[in-house]
C-alpha cells in the first residue's frame, strides 16, 4: 500500500473554519482527520500539502517514521503551527491503519481503558449572575453533568441581546466590561474579583454540588491577580482554573499552581513532549489540556500522556473543536489511562454540525460520549459538509 494523494480543504463549522484533511492510498483506503487553528486555516492547509511530497509513494503504516521524518527534517522543529498539519497526517495515516486491520484506532493503541468518556460543555457567563445560574441550568437540562465558561465581565458580559444566548453556543466572543485588549500589567479594577465570585456562586447553586464548573482565564491575568481570583473561588470546588496567566511562563504558573487547592489546567497552546516537559518537571499543572489536532496528533499525544502519567497529571485535552476531532479524541480517551475529561462544545448547534459532517455521529449519554465501534475512528464522512464556504476569522485572545 502506497499514499497516492494528500487533501486538505477549509470549510466552515459554525463562527470558524477547520480544516478537513484527507489521505488517499493506491487500495482505495482513505484516512480522514481534521486541522483546526483559529485564524490561521489557509495557513495550515498549505502547511499540510506541503508534506506532500515526502509522503506520496510512502506506505502509510510506517506511521512512527513518517512522524519522526515530518517533524525533524523541516529543521524548524516545535511549536502549534509546526505540529497542526504533522497533527493532522498523523491522525489519517491512523484511520488507515485502522480501515486496513479492521480494528479501532483504539483497540490498535492497546485500549480500550474505558467505555464512556466523559465530557463538559461550554456555558456562556452571560451578563448577570441571574443569567449564568440560567444557563447552567439549560446546559445540564441537555445533558451534561460538567460546563466551562470564560471569566465573566472579560469575556460574554455585555452581549447585544443577552436573553437570546445559547447556552454552549460560544461562551467568549463578546466584549464585557474588560476591553478585549486588555493586558494583565495594566490597571484592573480591584471589586473585579469579588463581582467575578457572585458569577461563580450563582453558578454553583444552579448546578448543585455534583456539577461539574470550570473557568477558562484564556492567560488574561498576571500571577498576583489569578492568586486572587483563586482565593476568592477557594471554596466553589471548581472542576479546574485553565490558563490563569499567559500561556509563555512556566515560574509564572508554578506561582499560581502553589498558591491554590484548585486544579490548575492548561496546555492547549504547547505541542509535543518537547513543549510540555518543563511544565510538568516544574509541577505547573495538574491537567494538561494538549489538542490531538495541534500537538502531533495520536503519536504526539500518547507519548505526551506517558509523560503527564509519571507526574500524576490527568489529560483533559482542548477540544472546541469540529466533529472530526471530537471522533478522534474519543479514541485517545479510551486507550490512554490518566484520562480526566474531554471538551465540546455540547450545543444544540454543535449536534446539528456533528449531523452534516458525519454519517454516524455519536451522541451524549449522561454526561458521556460512547465509543465508536468501527475501524479506523470509526465514523464515515459526509462529503456534502466539503461544500460548506469558509468564512472570515477575526478576534482577539
Amino acid at each position: 500500500m502506497k499514499v497516492t494523494d494528500i487533501k486538505a480543504q477549509v470549510v466552515r463549522l459554525n463562527i470558524c473554519n477547520t480544516v478537513i484533511v484527507q489521505v488517499e492510498t493506491d487500495e482505495g483506503v482513505t484516512g480522514v482527520a481534521e486541522a483546526l487553528m483559529k485564524r490561521k486555516s489557509h495557513t495550515i492547509a498549505q502547511s499540510i500539502l506541503e508534506l506532500k511530497p515526502y509522503l506520496v509513494g510512502k506506505d502509510p503504516t510506517e506511521i512512527e517514521t513518517h512522524w519522526e521524518r515530518m517533524y525533524r527534517d523541516s529543521f524548524w522543529v516545535g511549536g502549534p503551527m509546526h505540529c497542526t498539519s504533522i497533527s493532522a497526517v498523523d491522525c489519517a495515516l491512523w484511520d488507515i491503519l485502522g480501515k486496513v486491520t479492521g480494528l479501532p484506532v483504539y483497540k490498535l493503541l492497546g485500549g480500550p481503558t474505558r467505555r464512556k468518556v466523559p465530557v463538559y460543555c461550554h456555558c456562556p457567563a452571560g451578563a448577570t449572575p441571574e443569567l449564568f445560574a440560567q444557563n447552567i441550568k439549560a446546559c445540564k437540562a441537555r445533558g451534561h453533568r460538567a460546563a466551562k465558561t470564560t471569566l465573566p465581565l472579560f469575556y460574554g458580559a455585555k452581549p447585544a441581546n443577552p436573553g437570546a444566548q445559547s447556552p454552549g453556543s460560544a461562551y467568549s466572543g463578546t466584549q464585557g466590561e474588560v476591553d478585549a485588549r486588555w493586558k494583565e500589567t495594566e490597571l484592573l479594577d480591584p471589586s473585579i474579583f469579588g463581582r467575578i465570585r457572585e458569577f461563580l456562586l450563582a453558578a454553583r447553586e444552579a448546578g448543585g454540588p455534583e456539577f461539574g464548573i470550570a473557568v477558562d482565564c484564556h492567560g488574561r491575568l498576571n500571577p498576583k491577580q489569578a492568586i486572587r481570583l483563586c482565593r476568592e473561588l477557594e471554596d466553589l470546588n471548581l472542576l479546574f482554573l485553565e490558563e490563569p496567566v499567559p500561556p509563555e511562563g512556566v515560574e509564572e504558573l508554578c506561582m499560581v499552581q502553589r498558591e491554590t487547592a484548585i486544579p490548575i489546567a492548561a496546555g492547549e497552546r504547547w505541542a509535543t513532549i518537547y513543549g510540555v516537559r518543563p511544565f510538568l518537571e516544574k509541577h505547573a499543572v495538574d491537567l494538561l489540556q494538549c489538542d490531538v489536532v495541534n500537538c502531533g496528533g495520536i503519536t504526539g499525544m500518547k507519548k505526551i500522556a506517558a509523560l503527564a502519567e509519571a507526574q500524576y497529571v490527568g489529560m483533559a485535552p482542548h477540544n472546541p473543536n469540529g466533529p472530526v476531532a471530537t471522533m478522534i479524541n474519543l479514541h485517545y480517551a479510551a486507550m490512554i489511562p490518566n484520562f480526566f475529561i474531554l471538551e465540546t462544545v455540547g450545543s444544540a448547534a454543535d449536534d446539528q454540525i456533528a449531523g452534516e459532517f458525519l454519517k454516524n455521529p455519536v451522541r451524549l449519554e449522561n454526561g458521556c460520549l460512547p465509543l465508536p465501534g468501527g475501524p479506523g475512528f470509526g465514523f464515515e464522512l459526509n462529503g456534502q459538509a466539503l461544500a460548506r464556504p469558509p468564512v472570515g476569522e477575526e478576534g482577539t485572545r
